[in-house]
């Protein structure tokens, strides 16, 4: 199987989606999804928004296109272009091929990421789609459970948001602290 992928105006993916499926046959469409944790209002809440927002990921059985599946993509409405390069519809190749094969193992709505912070502040990733990627994390916010990732796909660096749940260390007798005292 072969990854391409085409870049959609942003917040039009599902539109596209809809309308393309019933055009195109043989194709597997990928949307990612991710949890992140939103603040608004004061209130933070998990929603579901695009791992790589304004960007399709589709598999074909062949590295070749046909002609007629190139034309209605290419016409299809919020169409903008095929990555790496408009010129050619062309598969990604090996690495970021396996970037969206990580990605998609998860379905295609990812779970936020179980993590962990060592004593030098490391963060341990102990399952979810931040585990084998721990190297390009650039940042983490623990204040908003997110974790900066830096990412080459299609020859473009892509900075994506990752939600993620601390594992908390056990404490002993923390169960038993603090039901005496007033607050």
């Amino acid at each position: 199987m072969y990854y391409f992928a085409i870049q959609i105006a942003t917040r039009k993916e599902q539109e596209w989606l809809q309308r393309i499926q019933g055009k195109v046959k043989g194709i597997r469409f990928h949307n990612i999804m991710k949890k992140m944790y939103i603040r608004r209002k004061g209130r933070t809440k998990l929603e579901e928004v695009p791992l790589f927002s304004g960007y399709i990921f589709f598999e074909y059985h062949d590295e070749e296109l046909p002609a007629d599946i190139i034309h209605e993509i290419r016409h299809s409405q919020f169409f903008i272009r095929f990555l790496p390069n408009n010129e050619s519809s062309r598969p990604l190749n090996f690495h970021d091929s396996e970037i969206i094969r990580h990605f998609i193992q998860f379905g295609s709505l990812i779970p936020t990421s179980l993590v962990k912070f060592e004593e030098d502040q490391k963060i341990k990733v102990i399952e979810g789609p931040l585990q084998g990627i721990e190297g390009f994390i650039i940042r983490v916010n623990r204040r908003k459970h997110r974790a900066k990732v830096r990412l080459t796909i299609a020859e473009s660096v892509m900075i994506l948001d990752l939600a993620f749940e601390v594992m908390e260390p056990e404490t002993i007798g923390a169960g038993t602290r603090g039901h005496n005292e007033r607050t």
